[in-house]
């Protein structure tokens, strides 16, 4: 068997795949219920600092302002 792999640092969270055995999946479920981005995506971007809200569309807006 494959062993699992995170690259999410937020580790206390009970949805990371180290406090489980159903790896990624309730992290998925949690944020598509919520219309949130994962924080292992956030955690990839630069100057995320001060961010609070998770959405999806502000995902988008942050990566596109970055990129421009």
């Amino acid at each position: 068997m494959e062993k699992h792999f995170c690259t999410c640092h937020v580790q206390d969270c009970p949805d990371h795949p180290r406090n489980h055995t159903e790896g990624c999946d309730p992290c998925i479920k949690k944020n598509l219920r919520l219309g949130e981005i994962p924080a292992c995506f956030w955690l990839n971007l630069p100057k995320i600092q001060g961010e609070t809200e998770w959405s999806a569309e502000n995902f988008a807006k942050f990566v596109l302002e970055e990129r421009a």
